[in-house]
């Protein structure tokens, strides 16, 4: 009778389950049924660009993550007085949500609107740095840039460099660990700041000249996680991006997704920091190109990538959804089975396969449980994440809570399954009925799991409920 009662209630939790004898002590299975929903974590998800208010609700509803490239002249445009409001705003808006936000900022943009093509503020050159103007054409392609006067720094000028510096030095004394910020993106060099001339032409600044850019970054930004573009094999910088990544733990990124990049470049990140996609253009574009078919559509070879492919190379954690807006809904619209598996399969993806416990516990003696997990994402977590196992009582308070060492979220490898052993230690709890339950925690100061678990079943402010359990004295 008492095997059909516990059977029955966790059948009203709805978790599949079971009591079986184990040992002369009776232990309840538990089956968890596996989410088909988007769920949304921190340290993970398709990405909005540009202000928050600017996109569907429909697009929040699948995304997690607001991204914005602004330029040096807008933030300082006078030397030493600096207009944070456009980064302060930017952040507001994501942080209302619930959402955190990235950003970086540019030197030199192809696509600037500025009539005198200063990226880079005027009193700059002014002091004596070097400058190119260029004229852009009509491009052949939208995404390479607009037609007017674009002003190229000299990237490996002193003066210039200092004068970087202490914009970074300023920028990392206002924003250096806000926790509304997920990552930084170094965008000093090249233009947009992914490290290149295209299409302005001219040599590249040396490797060790690239490093010196990011270091001016590490030394403003010793809390905020940074984020470094990585482009091809080609590149002279490719050890710069391995030292930045492997030895600074730099977030990877790659700009190009789907055009001339299937994601390769971000898997020198894989279990150190977190990869960042960006597709090569929006949507339309791409599908123009026949790119997002994994062609192109004048036969150029390395042009023309699948998203999908590209997840399973590059192991991202945030991918852009075309930007966002009114050709992320295209995409949403269009490709809704694909945004909606994407959004769990980048990143981590936690599943509680099935968890086993006793139905008795003592308050004099530990007692061991098993839990299976498996990560159904392309990568690890990153973030900060420790599992507890937690004593519900009727109110669906926290009655007690254990933090098993034997349990480690940064072990569970992505497809893999891992199995798991916490001893439960419950000593101080008053004898009675309760419910045991699993949470993921960003720390043990928080007041409440942050990381939900991709399973159907009852949640109490983000437990997960496993079933009854007694603690007897």
């Amino acid at each position: 009778m008492l095997r059909q009662n516990v059977w029955m209630i966790i059948a009203v939790l709805g978790i599949a389950g079971s009591v079986s004898a184990q040992d002369g002590s009776q232990m309840v299975s538990v089956v968890p049924t596996p989410s088909r929903d988007v769920v949304i974590n921190p340290g993970k998800g398709w990405v909005l660009y540009g202000n928050a208010a600017g996109h569907d609700q429909r697009l929040h509803a699948v995304s997690n993550l607001g991204y914005r490239r602004f330029e040096w002249a807008d933030l300082e445009p006078e030397e030493g007085r600096f207009d944070w409001g456009p980064i302060e705003s930017f952040l507001a808006g994501w942080h209302q949500l619930g959402k955190q936000a990235a950003f970086g900022v540019m030197c030199l943009n192809s696509h600037t609107n500025k009539p005198d093509g200063y990226s880079t503020p005027k009193w700059v050159f002014d002091a004596g740095s070097p400058r190119r103007v260029v004229e852009l054409k009509q491009a052949k392609l939208r995404t390479t840039g607009t037609p007017g006067l674009k002003v190229v720094p000299t990237f490996n000028d002193p003066v210039f460099l200092a004068k970087l510096g202490d914009f970074l030095a300023a920028m990392g004394r206002r924003f250096d660990g806000d926790t509304r910020i997920a990552f930084l993106d170094v965008r000093s060099y090249g233009n947009w700041g992914e490290g290149h001339m295209h299409p302005f032409g001219g040599e590249p600044i040396s490797a060790d000249e690239f490093r010196h850019h990011i270091q001016l970054h590490l030394d403003a930004f010793q809390k905020t996680p940074l984020c470094v573009s990585c482009e091809n094999q080609r590149s002279p910088h490719v050890t710069v991006y391995d030292w930045a990544v492997k030895e600074k733990r730099c977030v990877a990124r790659r700009d190009g997704i789907c055009g001339n990049s299937d994601g390769s470049e971000t898997l020198r990140a894989l279990g150190i920091a977190p990869a960042v996609f960006e597709m090569f253009g929006p949507y339309e574009f791409l599908k123009e190109q026949g790119w997002w078919f994994g062609r192109d559509k004048e036969n150029r070879k390395g042009y023309g990538h699948k998203l999908e492919d590209c997840v399973e190379i590059g192991k991202p954690s945030y991918i852009d959804l075309s930007r966002g807006g009114r050709s992320g809904l295209e995409l949403l619209n269009a490709e809704s089975e694909l945004v909606h598996r994407l959004a769990n399969r980048m990143g981590y993806h936690f599943v509680l396969k099935k968890a086993r416990y006793p139905q008795t516990l003592s308050r004099t003696s530990p007692a061991t449980a098993t839990l299976q997990w498996h990560n159904a994402g392309v990568a690890p977590i990153y973030v900060p994440c420790l599992v507890a196992i937690g004593l519900l009582d009727a109110e669906g308070s926290v009655a007690a809570t254990c933090w098993p060492p034997e349990c480690d979220p940064k072990n569970w490898t992505p497809d893999q399954a891992v199995t798991e052993t916490p001893t439960l230690r419950f000593a101080d709890t008053p004898p009675g009925s309760y419910r045991l339950a699993v949470g993921l925690f960003q720390d043990r100061q928080a007041t409440s799991p942050w990381i939900r678990l991709a399973v159907e079943g009852e949640t109490v402010r983000g437990w997960y409920v496993l079933g009854p359990v007694k603690v007897e004295p």
